[in-house]
């Protein structure tokens, strides 16, 4: 069974963009399984689990596709999801086996011999870690390593450990709300370089009554996402898929946005999980040539909207209303005077001489340009060049069409 295709068939006509409903079923195949299969990988393994957040405007329908994925595990009988919210020392608990509950709330007595696993799905990620909670980040940031036990600090006087830690996540976040989840001073801590952000605008699409899905599509899902959760084992590359996947290592050049400068150095790891992904998706222990193009394929567009997905997050003291003038940049057909800008952040600004400011540090940035069109002057968009793959890295009929905008 082609299980992207199908699984987009049950999602049917939506209002959420599709490349949300990619990752979400990407997802949920890395929660599944979670420590079963392994990628050996020098002194280490790697293991398919993912940090994921799908960035968008509030009303993008983020949560429509978390919603779907979380149920479709429901159905394959997956029940290791994280509470909405709690503290970190809760958060080691509700990773216990389920054999361990009768641990109860003793977290000092929390010491297990089993792999440990947690899937973390909030359609607002803010709201389960907190605001400027960069004490949970950071231990997130150590648990999406899979080491072998994670030590928690000494509470009373004892250690807590927790045997072979697995967490998911899958979550949604605005600009607005990432900046008050991580504080810029964030940016530099590894948590994010652990995140595949994905920014998609909204659809516009609008269905005023949805039409039901078709249960017969989802019990199709469900027998073949118990197949992918019985994999077990060691998964290997084929000689094929190792000629590709260096050339794919040694050809990434990094990220421009200085603010992913840390994610460029894992991306490899992000893109071999991918590669396990797609492997298991079709119920295959080895990565093949075609897995590396199609994990190449979706990274790259991915990556190249990420800087859009964190908008002025850790810029400056002005990041938001910074944010707000490129949309509205973004959204007129003429450039726009500086009056124009001025009636969409008046409200966000005190005097005139700060927009003066920010649009000076824009067009230095080379963010924006000063044009004329049809006869009036003013600041457009600057849209720079993004550098493509050499084209038989990627598989461009991977992707539908509505995924390339």
């Amino acid at each position: 069974m082609d299980y992207f295709q199908r699984y987009l068939d049950f999602v049917g006509n939506t209002e959420s963009p599709i490349v949300y409903h990619r990752w979400t079923s990407i997802s949920i195949i890395g929660a599944l399984l979670s420590r079963t299969v392994y990628l050996p990988f020098g002194h280490s393994h790697i293991y398919p689990n993912q940090y994921l957040m799908l960035m968008g405007a509030p009303g993008t329908r983020k949560s429509t596709a978390i919603g779907i994925g979380k149920r479709i595990l429901k159905e394959v009988g997956y029940h290791r999801f994280a509470p909405d919210r709690m503290s970190k020392e809760r958060f080691l608990m509700e990773m216990m086996p389920p054999e361990l509950d009768d641990l109860d709330d003793d977290l000092e007595m929390l010491v297990m011999d089993k792999p440990s696993e947690i899937f973390v799905v909030a359609e607002e990620f803010g709201d389960f870690l907190g605001q400027g909670n960069m004490e949970f980040a950071t231990m997130l940031t150590k648990l999406w390593d899979n080491m072998e036990s994670y030590e928690h600090p000494k509470i009373h006087g004892k250690s807590v450990t927790v045997f072979k830690p697995t967490v998911n996540i899958l979550s949604g976040n605005t600009i607005q709300g990432l900046a008050l989840t991580i504080p810029p001073e964030g940016i530099g801590n590894g948590f994010m370089s652990r995140l595949i952000f994905i920014y998609a605008e909204e659809t516009g699409i609008k269905i005023t009554f949805p039409v039901p899905p078709d249960d017969s599509i989802l019990a199709e899902l469900v027998e073949h996402l118990i197949k992918i959760k019985e994999l077990k084992g060691i998964v290997t590359i084929s000689n094929e898929a190792k000629v590709i996947l260096d050339r794919m290592y040694k050809g990434f050049i990094g990220m421009t946005d200085s603010r992913l400068k840390h994610y460029g150095t894992r991306r490899f790891t992000h893109l071999l999980k991918l590669c396990m992904i797609f492997a298991a998706a079709d119920l295959r222990m080895e990565i093949t040539e075609d897995d590396a193009l199609k994990a190449n394929t979706l990274l790259h567009h991915t990556e190249v909207k990420m800087p859009k997905a964190l908008g002025e997050f850790g810029r400056n003291r002005y990041g938001d209303v910074s944010h707000m003038v490129l949309n509205a940049l973004a959204d007129s057909f003429l450039p726009m005077s500086h009056q124009d800008i001025w009636k969409v952040v008046s409200q966000d600004l005190s005097k005139t001489s700060e927009l003066g400011d920010i649009l000076r540090n824009l067009q230095a940035a080379e963010r924006i340009q000063v044009i004329t069109v049809n006869g009036k002057q003013g600041y457009y968009p600057m849209h720079t060049e993004v550098k493509e793959w050499e084209p038989d890295l990627l598989l461009e009929d991977f992707l539908t069409d509505k995924e390339y905008l």
